[in-house]
This record gives structure tokens, sequence and C-alpha cells, in this order.
């Protein structure tokens, strides 16, 4: 143990790898996931001894691929490939874009010219994409394909100088320049200060933004998590589910496990959770409210099914009352958790609040919940609350280093903007420095945007995020976007889109409410009556919805006769819009 970095002299990720090994042990598995999904005797176990060259053979592959600040896009399911693509541009002097494989085509083909990429990495499910329209993407010199059905520490394949070819190909070329290094690996001078992965926010060219961060931005949650974290030991397992290009999962899902010298088991997708969480047997997961709420409704239909309501209701008021330990409840709600892989202790919750109820439900069985806060832009963590916090109501203590302001637009509100500062917050959104002042000052203050107040050391948020909606997967809307496309309807005089809870617990319907441009309304032959305007408007909103991926679709649309209240610059004053 006497090798082992504190996690407070980590400087950048490569360094974050070396003490992984050096805690867990060369045969400790780092990741584990099957090569064909859902199928048997398909499991691959990737140790901490054999992934560190195989990160090294990729990072000088890497190395002659790029120069220093080119962009590397890496897009797909959560693979080894994946996690070593995002790894290794970065060590290599690059600059990682993770994009969201769920968004439409053009906008993929948009992103990766906007970020004059000069490398694509990507699963073969995108393969017929880039072979029909890779010749729109005029930056890009090489596409290179990864296939979660192999995984090779020893390509045999001979690197071919092609501008289309394969992950296994890339490590031949590693292999051959680890060869000419004899065999030696000198890590590349690290500029931790500059951009080091790209972040794109949104959807669609006009409201999409840039973030900007830097491997001292990563590094900082990596230390600052560890109030959150630092129970854990390289005896436990992380299941990733979660998509891996949110900053939130790679950060407490991915990388911030590998500090403690944890497993990282890859899920089959959404479909397999259940039989994964049987055959990994995980002891901790990073969850979105939905995805937990879910869980936890699966568990009290298979108490509900066995007739055990009463009795278990009745066993978790008895554990409350004579304050049982987490052993004990772990013991006497065995056959609960056995539902649940029979090893899980601690979720980590992130993306919006959770229901208190559903943190004491689990509490009570013996399972830790832990939740975080906060933004992209902050790489993304500002609080946590700690395993071993109860406070429920808030959201959390501040990261270590990390300084807050509360700035009122009244000195007698109780709550303001929430600002914050320190090593974490980005260097700004790409190529818009306009849109850079209007959140982030000279000294360093970021507006997150949300607000609340600051009591005894915890953080607590008075209402939803002033921009972003969480969808019911977990994933980001933002409300501008959408409203592009709305006001550029004629009928329409003024638009907020707004998020709401869904009829179903965990659901959010996300609502467009209107102001109707009357005098268009008129000359359209419409009246005034307000029905008629509604029919109108509607339909005309409901055709917005095919421009729009699944998750970002309106459901709902509100008239309002009054514009809405506006600051001093005329911005609309969206926390006063239930």
């Amino acid at each position: 143990m006497s090798n082992v970095r504190d996690i407070k002299e980590l400087n950048c990720l490569y360094e974050h790898f070396e003490r992984g090994l050096a805690l867990a042990g060369n045969d400790h598995p780092l990741y584990r996931f099957n090569r064909l999904n859902n199928k048997e005797d398909s499991l691959v176990t990737v140790r901490y001894g054999e992934y560190l060259p195989f990160l090294q053979k990729m990072t000088l592959a890497f190395s002659k691929l790029i120069n220093k600040d080119d962009k590397v896009i890496v897009m797909g399911e959560t693979t080894v490939q994946w996690i070593t693509a995002y790894a290794a541009t970065v060590t290599a002097g690059g600059v990682i874009v993770p994009l969201d494989p769920g968004i439409l085509e053009d906008e993929i083909i948009n992103f990766i010219n906007v970020a004059e990429a000069k490398v694509v990495v990507y699963s073969n499910s995108f393969d017929k994409l880039f072979k029909e329209r890779g010749e729109e993407l005029k930056t890009v010199e090489k596409f290179v394909v990864t296939d979660k059905t192999t995984f090779q520490i020893y390509s045999e394949d001979s690197y071919v100088d092609e501008k289309y070819t394969t992950f296994n190909n890339i490590l031949a070329l590693g292999e051959r320049e680890y060869v000419n290094h004899n065999g030696e690996f000198v890590l590349p001078e690290q500029d931790v200060d500059k951009m080091s992965i790209l972040l794109f926010t949104s959807g669609t060219t006009g409201t999409s933004k840039g973030v900007m961060l830097s491997q001292k931005n990563i590094m900082a949650v990596m230390k600052g998590i560890e109030p959150m974290l630092n129970v854990l030991t390289k005896d436990d397992s992380v299941m990733s589910v979660l998509p891996i290009h949110h900053t939130y999962e790679m950060s407490a899902g991915i990388l911030a496990p590998m500090i403690y010298g944890c497993t990282i088991n890859i899920s089959d997708g959404i479909k397999y959770v259940g039989k994964n969480i049987k055959q990994f047997k995980p002891t901790i997961m990073t969850l979105v409210p939905l995805f937990a709420q879910t869980l936890y409704k699966t568990v009290w239909k298979g108490i509900q099914k066995q007739g055990k309501e009463k009795t278990v209701k009745f066993g978790m008021g008895l554990a409350k009352v004579l304050h049982f330990s987490v052993k004990r409840r772990r013991k006497l709600f065995k056959q609960i958790l056995d539902g649940l892989g029979g090893e899980i202790k601690y979720f980590i919750v992130g993306g919006a609040a959770l229901n208190p109820e559903i943190v004491d439900g689990f509490k009570a069985f013996g399972v830790q919940v832990s939740q975080g806060y906060g933004i992209t832009e902050c790489a993304p963590l500002i609080s946590v609350v700690g395993l071993n916090d109860y406070n429920k109501e808030s959201c959390g203590k501040l990261m270590p280093g990390v300084e807050i302001r509360i700035d009122k637009e009244n000195e007698t509100d109780s709550f303001g903007e929430v600002v914050v500062k320190g090593d974490n917050v980005m260097l700004g959104y790409y190529n818009a420095p306009e849109l850079t002042k209007e959140v982030l000052s000279e000294d360093g203050w970021f507006r997150t945007g949300d607000y609340g107040y600051y009591e005894k050391g915890y953080l607590y948020l008075t209402g939803r995020k002033k921009n972003i909606i969480i969808a019911s997967n977990g994933k980001n809307v933002f409300p501008e976007e959408i409203e592009e496309y709305v006001e550029n309807i004629n009928l329409v005089s003024e638009v907020v889109v707004v998020g709401r809870e869904g009829k179903e617990a965990g659901e959010v319907d996300i609502v467009a409410i209107v102001v109707p441009n009357y005098e268009e309304c008129e000359a359209a032959g419409l009246g005034t009556e307000d029905e008629v305007i509604y029919e109108a408007i509607y339909s005309e909103v409901m055709k917005v919805n095919k421009k729009l991926v699944n998750y970002k679709h309106i459901s709902q649309v509100e008239i309002r006769k009054e514009p809405f209240e506006k600051t001093a610059a005329r911005k609309i004053k969206r926390f006063l819009i239930k």
C-alpha cells in the first residue's frame, strides 16, 4: 500500500488509472462484460494489470493519429474500447468529444463538423451512417469502428493506414510504437489546464453549447467525490447502466470507482438490467431518479406478490424504532436484497431530486442512498450527500475546494441564484465567448441558473433548474432548443417550455406555455375565440415534434393571455413559471 498515491496528489487521468492498479493489484478484475449480450458463456474479464499496458499502447497509437488539441469523437454503447478511446485521447494531448448515440443523424454530422474532429471512434451500429455520409465530414481523417464481441489485448491484425479501420488495427499501431520504444511507456507531458473534453449540451445548432473541460476539472471532481465514495474498497463492484456520454456516469460510474480499485461491470443494456444485477451482483450502482423509482417499485411488487406487504412494513418500522444497524437490516431483509443481486449496498443518484420516501425505504432495507447536485459545466459535481449523511432534503455539502454565493434579486428574498467557484468549473463554451461571459466571470464565478439557499453547510434548491428539463429517461432537455422551433410559428408571440410531473411517478411531461400573437391569429381568420386559437396553435406545435427526438416531444400546450414577466434585461423570469 505504500506505493498507492493519495487521491489528493493525482493530477491527470493516467495517474488515476495507475492508482487503481497499485491499489487493486495485477490480477484484480477491472472490467467485466458479456461479449454477446444476454448470452451464456460470453463473460469477458479484463484485469487491472493487463489493462494499463493496453491503455499505454492506445495512447501511443493516438499520439500518432492526432496532434495536440485535435478532436476525437467517441459514440456508442458503453464498452472498454469507448472508455479507452476517451482516456487515450486525453492522455495523448487531444480533445475527446463524447456524443449521445441517441440523437438524430443530422445532429451527429453537424456536431462532428462543428468540433472539426480529426478521428471518429464509434460502435458498429453506426458503420452504415459513416460509410454513407462520411464525405460530409471534411475534417475527419480516420473512422474507427469498435466491436463489443471482441476484446484483444494483443491484436493479430496488421495496421492498415486506411480512412476506415478497426479499433484492433489502431491497437496494432500502438503495439508497433510500443516495440519502437523498447517496451517502455513514457507519459506524454500533461497540460492539465487546457481543454481536454468537449461536451455538447443539447441537440441543435441554434441552442447547443459546447462545454470545455480540462483534466484539472475532471480530477477536481475525482478528489471532491471522496466524501461520497470513501467507504468503497477494491472488494466493491459497480454496475454501469446509464449512458456513458453523460459526464455523471463517466465520472461517478466509471472513473471514480477505479480510484478505489473497484470492479466495473458493464451491463448489456436497459432491457437486461434485471438479469445483469443477478449475474454481476454489484455492491454499488449509479442511477437517475426514474431508475431508482423503478427498482423500488419492482421490489414492492415482489413483496405484494408474495403477500408479505404487512410483514415487511412492520419490519421496517421495527428497524427504525429500534435503530437496527445496517448489518442487522440486511440480514432481516435478505430475501428482498437477493432480488437486487444480494450484494447491493449503495445507490448513487443524480440528475434530479429523488423522492425522500425512496431514500428512507432503501435505507430501511440496509441500502444507503447518496445524492449529488451538479451541472455539466462543473464537470459535473458541485455538492454531495455522503453515504453516511441522511440529510435527504438537501443537495448535500459542497465538494472540497468549491466556493458558493447566493445571488438574490432582492434583499428580502429567501433564495437566489446559486453561483459557484472552484477547480471543477469549466473553461467556457466552445467558440462562444459571449455565451461564456453570461455565466462565467473573469475571476471564475459560474452562474448555475439554479435557485436555492445555503444553510449550515448544506445547499438546498428551491425549485427545478432554471433552464434544463430532466426527461423521464434522465436525459437533459434544454427548453430553448424546443422554443426555437415553436417561436417560428407565426401564431405564437412568446413561449416557455417547462417540465411537469406526469400522471405516473417519475414521468415528466414537456409542456409548451404559449402567448398567442393575436394579430397574426386575426389575420389568419381565426377570430378571437380561445378554443379556435388553441386548436390552431396546438396543431402547429405538434408538427414541431416531427423535428425532435422522442424524449424531447411536447406533450401538452397551454395558452397564456398575458405576456411573461421579465427582468430589466427583458429576459423571461422562468423561475416564476410553474
